[in-house]
């Protein structure tokens, strides 16, 4: 009887169509490309982008959520597609890698919590700045009467997750390292936002950089609520893999100078077999659904051979890794965890 392999379908970034990550792209691109057709006259922003007057007056609370999946448009067509490319760009860099190692569901409440989580801290925000008087009314600064669009507080928030798995990974930009990128970004974008709010009280002249345009409390928001949203999903959501890193520089002393730390075994001869070994973790991770996961096992078991105890299976022991039958000691453990299949 014929049978239909998922694995077999169409995929877009490594991914199946239907992955949570590629499914945020696609409805992020698809409401752009409404708002396009509406021709800039405001009436989807109006109803769902976040404008904190109508949250508190009108009572329109959905928008502290529906924001994220709206993007600028108006003007010529490139200057429309900068904020939404820059966005989902930003998106797919680090979210590819999240889901990965933490499957694509747990990326996705990760994603939305962080889009939650920038809506109320613009909330917040604008709300204390319009009653204490700090930001002037109908100003660049007063986001508390116009609205916020955008997905950037889900990617920072991504990002801030990214930050907490790979600490150590380093970004072209800003030129630090991953664990330092999400607060850098932050903390410039709010010290931009001061310079020239006090210009402004000193002077009384108005000026607007392109910075001050950006929503750093939404990013804030974002980035804090994603960081605790994977911290939650690591303690009570199950199992979330780690990556391996192999440190390159040990710490020097004082008064010593920096001594690289070379990688052991350079000539191990199971290397192929480990890189083969860790590419099929590596797909498998990446998969949430255990009916999928078997559709790739199933094919590649090695036959007639003589299997450790179950308990003895770690997927990160070196010993297993180096070994040619791991294919069949995880579809052996994927069915104790899934009786079902």
């Amino acid at each position: 009887m014929a049978k239909r392999n998922p694995t077999s379908g169409p995929k877009l970034f490594g991914f199946s169509l239907t992955h949570p990550l590629n499914l945020v792209l696609f409805f992020n691109i698809f409401v752009w490309a409404l708002l396009m057709l509406e021709g800039g006259r405001g009436i989807i922003t109006y109803f769902f982008g976040l404008n904190p007057s109508f949250v508190i007056e009108k009572k329109m609370y959905w928008q502290v959520f529906t924001y994220g999946f709206l993007h600028v448009v108006g003007g010529d067509f490139f200057s429309s597609l900068i904020h939404i490319g820059m966005n989902m760009f930003g998106l797919f860099t680090v979210g590819f890698w999240l889901c990965r190692y933490i499957g694509g569901w747990k990326f996705l409440s990760v994603y939305l919590l962080s889009q939650l989580g920038g809506g109320l801290f613009v909330l917040s925000f604008s709300y204390i700045g319009w009653k204490t008087g700090l930001v002037p009314e109908n100003s660049i600064w007063d986001s508390y009467h116009t609205a916020t669009v955008g997905a950037s507080g889900g990617v920072f928030g991504v990002l801030a997750a990214f930050s907490l798995m790979f600490p150590e990974a380093r970004f072209v930009f800003p030129p630090v390292r991953a664990k330092f990128a999400p607060w850098v970004l932050i903390g410039f974008g709010f010290s931009v936002d001061a310079y020239y709010l006090l210009q402004f009280h000193a002077s009384g002249v108005m000026t607007q950089s392109f910075f001050g345009m950006m929503s750093n409390s939404g990013h804030l928001g974002g980035a804090v609520f994603g960081l605790f949203s994977l911290l939650g999903l690591q303690k009570f959501g199950g199992k979330t893999r780690t990556p391996i890193f192999v440190r390159r520089w040990e710490k020097p002393k004082e008064n010593q100078e920096r001594v690289i730390v070379r990688p052991k075994n350079l000539e191990d001869p199971f290397e192929t077999q480990v890189r083969k070994n860790r590419e099929l973790l590596s797909q498998l991770y990446g998969i949430s659904d255990a009916k999928e996961k078997e559709n790739i096992l199933s094919p590649i078991q090695a036959e007639n051979t003589n299997l450790c105890p179950p308990f003895d299976y770690n997927s990160d022991d070196m010993f297993c890794l180096r070994c040619e039958w791991l294919q069949n000691c995880e579809l052996r453990k994927l069915k104790k965890d899934h009786p079902e299949l």
